[in-house]
């Protein structure tokens, strides 16, 4: 009978009473914390991913739930339309949950994220990530208008809002292709309430006068380097 009842508990230590731990999964989500927030992911487990380590480190990658669950469809959907493809974040909310999370006029309570833009080479091959320009990590280089597009605010913008166009010898272009998708991806989601972006990259992809798609204003930084994404 002994020997019966050891063997049940070898197989079944929980019938036991004994104490399980369950194995550490990469990429694994974890629950919301005291502000309801929870942490993207840092890991590489998954095609999405921060576009430099530094928004893990300074806790700058917090979302709601239901944010991150968006992202990670999001992400899983482009990578099988474009294999190898990883959508990158910037700035999201603080562990806090306090609105707004500088230097953002908003952000803060996890229902807004940036993310990064796609690029190619001048030869139209896509470039992995983002080009290591200046020091923003993801929000330069812009993608200006062209001759003949739409200039959002022709008497430019001021103080931190600011920001130079690239130089027209840069070694990367604005990759419409893969830009665009995720664009799509995203507005298609009844989950995102809107996506920030400059208006002549509206009209350039397409879509404008998207009910999803809206104009930041002039005392918003462009969003011709990035594009603000908000959940609800």
């Amino acid at each position: 009978m002994r020997a019966a009842a050891a063997l049940v508990c070898l197989l079944m230590p929980v019938a036991c009473g004994a104490a399980t731990e369950a194995p550490s999964v990469p990429g694994a989500s974890s629950g919301p914390n005291a502000a309801g927030l929870v942490p993207l992911p840092c890991d590489g487990s998954m095609p999405l991913a921060p576009v430099k380590r530094r928004y893990c480190d300074r806790d700058r990658h917090f979302v709601r739930p239901e944010a991150r669950d968006a992202l990670k469809d999001a992400a899983t959907r482009l990578a099988v339309d474009f294999p190898g493809l990883v959508v990158r974040f910037i700035d999201g909310s603080g562990p806090e949950g306090i609105v707004p999370f500088p230097p953002h006029l908003s952000h803060g309570d996890g229902r807004q994220l940036d993310l990064a833009l796609y690029y190619t080479d001048t030869e139209g091959r896509p470039i992995s990530g983002v080009p290591d320009t200046r020091k923003w990590g993801g929000y330069w280089p812009a993608e200006p208008p062209r001759p003949g597009e739409r200039i959002a605010c022709p008497q430019g913008r001021a103080g931190r809002a600011h920001k130079p166009d690239p130089p027209a010898d840069r070694p990367w272009r604005l990759d419409e292709e893969r830009t665009r998708a995720m664009v799509m991806v995203l507005i298609a989601d009844p989950r995102v309430r809107r996506v920030l972006i400059e208006p002549h990259l509206e009209e350039r992809f397409g879509l404008w006068g998207h009910p999803k798609l809206r104009f930041a204003g002039c005392q918003a930084a462009r969003h011709d380097d990035h594009i603000h994404v908000d959940f609800y």
